[in-house]
C-alpha cells in the first residue's frame, strides 16, 4: 500500500486511476482496477445510452467511476444524467471546457476530476470547481494537444494548486507505465497518477486481440505523433 492524498480520499490501496479510454475502459476493466486498489474510470466518451448501462452493469459491485471526452458529451447531453444515476465514486471530464457540466456533477456531490494541458486550462478547471485535476504530459496516448512534457508540466501545475488551491488534489498523466514512473510523479507533487496504455493491452480491455498484440510488441522506441485531432478540428 502506498498512502497519499488520492488514496485516503478514494480508500485505495494504490495512488493509480484508470483513464477512461473511450471504448477500452469499459466495465469490467474498471471494475478489476477498483478492486486491485486503484481506482476504475467507465470510459464514456464515444459510449450512447445502451453502452453506458452495459459497461456501469459489467463493473459488478465495484466502486467505478466514469469519464467523458466533453466535447463528446456535449453532443448527448442526457449521457451525463445516465451516468450519474449509477453515483459514480467521480466523473472526470477532458478536452474542452467543463462549465456547462461541472456544475450539475457539483450539485450531485460527486468528485470532478478535469484532465488539463496548459496551466490556462488548470485555472479554468479550478474556477469551475474541479476537486482532482490531472496534468496530462505530451507523453499521453490517446487525445492530447501540443504543449510541455510530463515533467515540466506537473511542477507547474502542482505551484499553481499550491497557490489557489491547496486542497485540489493532482494526478500526473503522460508516459506512466509501473512503479518508477508512479514514484516520480508522487516526488514532481502529484497525489497519483492516471494511466491508460498500460492497461490496453490487459485481458478485459475492450480492445481488438491484434491491437493488444501490437502493444506488447512495441519497444517503446516506435512512439509517433498522431494528427487526427487535429485534422477533425477538435478542441
Amino acid at each position: 500500500m502506498l498512502k497519499t492524498r488520492l488514496t485516503e480520499k478514494f480508500d485505495l490501496a494504490y495512488p493509480i486511476v484508470l483513464a477512461p479510454m473511450a471504448p477500452a475502459s469499459g466495465g469490467a476493466l474498471a471494475g478489476a482496477v477498483s478492486a486491485a486498489g486503484g481506482l476504475g474510470l467507465v470510459g464514456g466518451g464515444y459510449g450512447d445510452a445502451d453502452w453506458i448501462r452495459t459497461e456501469f452493469a459489467n463493473a459488478g459491485n465495484q466502486k467505478v467511476g466514469c469519464g467523458f471526452i466533453t466535447w463528446s458529451m456535449a453532443r448527448d447531453p442526457g449521457l451525463l444524467e445516465l451516468a450519474l444515476s449509477y453515483q459514480p465514486v467521480a466523473m472526470m471530464l477532458s478536452f474542452a471546457d467543463p462549465a456547462p457540466f461541472a456544475p450539475r456533477i457539483k450539485a450531485a456531490g460527486i468528485p470532478l476530476i478535469c484532465q488539463v494541458q496548459t496551466l490556462d486550462h488548470a485555472r479554468r478547471a479550478l474556477e469551475v470547481g474541479a476537486d482532482i485535476l490531472v496534468a496530462q504530459g505530451t507523453e499521453a496516448g490517446g487525445h492530447g494537444q501540443d504543449a510541455r512534457s510530463t515533467l515540466p508540466f506537473v511542477p507547474a501545475v502542482a505551484d499553481l494548486l499550491a497557490q489557489r488551491a491547496p486542497d485540489a488534489l493532482l494526478l500526473a498523466a503522460g508516459g506512466i507505465a509501473d512503479g518508477r514512473g508512479v514514484a516520480a510523479a508522487l516526488m514532481l507533487g502529484a497525489d497519483g497518477v492516471l494511466m491508460g496504455t498500460r492497461f490496453w493491452a490487459t485481458q478485459e480491455a475492450l480492445v481488438h486481440p491484434a491491437a493488444k498484440a501490437r502493444i506488447l510488441e512495441a519497444d517503446g522506441d516506435e512512439d509517433d505523433a498522431d494528427l487526427a485531432d487535429k485534422v477533425r478540428g477538435v478542441p
